[in-house]
């Protein structure tokens, strides 16, 4: 009965540890990474100050802003 405990442990101590150990050896990443691909950089409207996406920004030169109503508005 012990040996079997014993082998339990052992087994649940490999998954607990060494796994993991290994997967970052191996250079696989976790899924639930912190830094998701997809994540993309913000800036901030020079009109009202709201942050949205670079890729959905509005520039006028090197100034961005949230929407073509406030480029038109200027900056504040």
């Amino acid at each position: 009965m012990i040996k079997l405990l014993l082998w339990g442990i052992a087994i649940w101590l490999a998954f607990k540890y060494a796994l993991p150990a290994l997967r970052r050896l191996n250079g696989i990443q976790n899924p639930q990474s912190p830094r998701d691909k997809g994540a993309q950089d913000t800036v901030r409207c020079a009109h009202c100050g709201v942050y949205v996406l670079r890729s959905e920004a509005v520039t006028d030169g090197s100034v961005y802003y949230c929407s073509d109503g406030h480029r038109q508005a200027g900056r504040s």
